[in-house]
């Protein structure tokens, strides 16, 4: 199998979604995961940065299992994340 897959990832309020795609762009599979939101007082809402990160992860990671490609066969990742990115480094 030739590397020519793409997971594409979309974090929202409250899931972050994976999805691979063929190179003529059919869906393989897709996998969700849920986001807890806080909500301390009243008329607030927070998101914890791990929270989402494992998210992500797992939604991935799911997909990948569902379609059966191999995450060395994936070319390219793509994010939309509107409000929820969060840009780390490797030290965290």
């Amino acid at each position: 199998m030739t590397k020519s897959f793409v997971c594409a990832v979309d974090v929202g309020t409250g899931s972050a979604r994976a999805g691979i795609l063929d190179a003529e762009g059919n869906l393989l599979a897709r996998a969700d995961h849920p986001i807890a939101m806080h909500q301390p007082k009243p008329d607030h809402a927070e998101h914890d940065s791990e929270d989402i990160w494992s998210a992500v992860c797992k939604s991935v990671r799911s997909a990948l299992e569902k379609s059966g490609v191999a995450a060395g066969d994936i070319a390219g990742i793509s994010f939309d994340a509107t409000c929820s990115l969060v840009a780390r480094d490797r030290q965290g």
